[in-house]
């Protein structure tokens, strides 16, 4: 989610050491130089403009290549900008260098080296000792919380994110986690106070604009989301995340071709690697799982996988194209390969379990194993948020139609609504129903809805065509 990528970001962060923000912090340097090119970065990274802070933090390692912090900072924001091996090699710089810098500054980049090499259990004892020994740093909280996030436990994460608003009632990105946090705990209202607030605390930035579209698209609310991300853009014209989130609301709205346009544009506004470029490819594997070009789609995935066999995000889009074309031998060893992945990466985060039971869910509806398929759904459940629970929900749905139970399954798809009035998946899952039901009435009611979104999508975007059979319509 888009919280995690916001890492650490205050101007007393850990490793900084501003004058007055305490007695005991130094420079590892005699270079003042590096020192601001530092603080430049750090603040560029506050503000999620990767690009700019790694150019500042190679300023600062060319003025001063033994300054381990400098170092330390760009493995992070390596990280956080999607490139794992280069992330890996600046923080085992930074590790080496470290032998000569204060005690202090050593803890903090061996925090940041157990984040990078998700050691997640050490990041987390480490991160309680250090906030015991320095509760005025406002990073720690928002570390910590992350640590939760991923274990899953947005209330202890709500609770750290809160600690830190409170030592600092200035931390901007504090705010936005908690925003974030509440959203996933389906508490929307104060989701949305929390983001109203970061938008003020920062009204010339672009991100608390993104931050608050991203709450309207889980809301449903896709045409007020786009407003916003276009509002971001009007601040900071290159803001790659808003750029890449208006192709999401494409996406949603079937207009394939746009969103293609978009995601393409925003790999070219961050740092250009290998696994950029991976991303890319995967966005575009989703886009012919749209079209139905299953065949197409394996080979992006595949390809991905060849990059980085480690990004479990992949698999699925990989696994859903195999089913569809009855490989399923394939599929099964792709949804294995996910849970051999999180056992030995030690992935227990509930999004991640969620996912991959569901996905078993899938190639067990694809097989006709309709009871199966129920049961995986069940173990889903159980892993879900109040914000993940609706794709549980949608799928259950599917699997009672295969049945033809339909009460079932539109008792699902309401659970699902619930969560998401406008949820084009579930709306579409809901018409279907109907019209197997024998109910076109309801079934046309429900379409009508879908075809007002979809008004401007591409001609080959299979949910729309699946709705057009179902409702008798022909192809505009």
């Amino acid at each position: 989610m888009k919280a995690i990528r916001a890492l650490t970001l205050c101007a007393c962060a850990a490793g900084l050491f501003l004058p007055g923000c305490g007695s005991d912090r130094r420079w590892t340097t005699d270079s003042r130089e590096a020192v601001q090119w530092v603080e430049t970065g750090v603040r560029q990274w506050q503000r999620f403009y990767y690009v700019d802070a790694l150019k500042s933090l190679d300023s600062a390692i060319a003025a001063d290549s033994m300054f381990a912090i400098a170092w330390g900072r760009a493995g992070l924001v390596h990280l956080y900008a999607g490139n794992l091996p280069d992330a890996r090699s600046a923080i085992a710089r930074a590790t080496r260098l470290a032998v000569d810098a204060t005690p202090r500054e050593q803890r903090f980049i061996r925090l940041w080296s157990y984040r990078i090499n998700e050691k997640r259990d050490l990041e987390a004892a480490l991160a309680d000792s250090l906030l015991a020994m320095y509760p005025e740093e406002t990073e720690l909280y928002l570390l910590r919380g992350q640590c939760y996030e991923f274990e899953g436990n947005y209330e202890a994460a709500v609770r750290l994110y809160s600690q830190g608003v409170k030592q600092d009632t200035g931390f901007a990105l504090g705010i936005m986690s908690l925003g974030y946090a509440y959203s996933v705990l389906g508490e929307q209202k104060k989701a949305v106070e929390y983001m109203q607030r970061y938008i003020r605390m920062a009204p010339q930035e672009p991100d608390p604009l993104a931050s608050y579209a991203d709450l309207l698209m889980r809301a449903g609310q896709y045409d007020e989301a786009l407003e916003q991300y276009q509002k971001a853009l009007q601040v900071k014209p290159d803001y790659w995340y808003a750029v890449r989130e208006i192709g999401t609301v494409y996406l949603v709205k079937g207009r394939l071709r746009d969103a293609e346009r978009q995601f393409e544009e925003a790999v070219k506004l961050l740092p250009a690697t290998m696994q950029s470029e991976a991303g890319l490819m995967r966005l575009r594997g989703v886009i012919d799982l749209q079209r139905g070009r299953y065949e197409d789609a394996i080979q992006l995935f595949r390809a991905v996988h060849a990059i980085d066999s480690t990004y479990v995000g992949t698999t699925g889009g990989l696994t859903v194209a195999l089913s569809k074309l009855k490989r399923f031998d394939e599929a099964w060893a792709m949804a294995e390969s996910v849970r051999a992945e999180m056992d030995r990466r030690n992935l227990t985060g509930r999004q991640l379990v969620q996912g991959y039971h569901l996905l078993r869910a899938r190639i067990l509806l694809e097989e006709g194993r309709t009871e199966e398929a129920e049961g995986e759904c069940r173990e889903a459940m159980e892993a879900s948020t109040p914000l993940t629970r609706a794709a549980v929900y949608i799928h259950l749905a599917r699997v009672y139609r295969a049945r033809r139970a339909w009460e079932p399954a539109i008792d699902a798809i309401e659970n699902a609504l619930s969560l998401n009035p406008n949820s084009p998946e579930a709306l579409h899952v809901l018409a279907l129903v109907y019209s197997d039901r024998g109910d076109k009435q309801m079934a046309s009611e429900i379409g009508e809805r879908l075809f007002q979104l979809w008004s401007a999508a591409d001609s080959d975007y299979v949910p729309l065509l699946e709705l057009r059979r179902a409702l008798g319509r022909r192809p505009v």
